[in-house]
């Protein structure tokens, strides 16, 4: 899964779920405003072309196993966010887009955390730089409604790349 585990504030959680809503996608494009900052300090960038932010609920008591760390439980039908930020990059000559997703979730013990995915199957992807929001929903099997049921967001074969294993047998 990932790089480095953090404490996420718990207003701006709370801020992400107001907006997008339960078990619900929104897609955001360059210039529109992203609830819960985000990307203030986690990227680094001042641009973006296209965040997905997808809301649902854990059917059941899940943990998170990461490398060199500890299980982390995610009680049951708690709001867990999924974020996929798609940009542009020219750092390697070929212009091209990179998928960097993270998830935001609490745990059994009362915190909030944001976890970035260094590995997403599909982090690179070869589309222009002039792209426009169109060729990159289509790259990306992305829903053509910029919000909707986070049902429908699969429904053209994209993922949000993040699993969760459910624990069996534990109330």
């Amino acid at each position: 899964m990932g790089r480095k585990l953090k404490i996420f504030p718990e207003k701006q959680y709370r801020e992400i779920l107001n907006e997008v809503g339960s078990f619900r996608y929104s897609i955001y494009e360059q210039g529109e405003s992203i609830p819960g900052n985000l990307f203030t300090k986690a990227l680094d960038i001042e641009n973006y072309n296209c965040v997905v932010a997808g809301t649902g609920g854990t059917l059941s008591l899940c943990k998170l196993i990461l490398p060199n760390a500890a299980e982390i439980t995610i009680p049951q039908g708690s709001p867990v966010i999924v974020v996929r930020l798609l940009r542009e990059d020219l750092s390697r000559g070929e212009p091209h887009y990179n998928a960097d997703d993270q998830i935001i979730f609490p745990t059994a013990g009362g915190d909030i955390f944001r976890l970035p995915r260094k590995d997403a199957p599909d982090h690179y992807l070869q589309i222009a730089g002039t792209a426009n929001m169109l060729t990159i929903a289509n790259a990306y099997h992305l829903p053509q409604e910029k919000s909707g049921p986070i049902a429908r967001y699969s429904e053209n074969g994209a993922r949000l790349h993040i699993d969760l294993f459910p624990v069996h047998g534990k109330e």
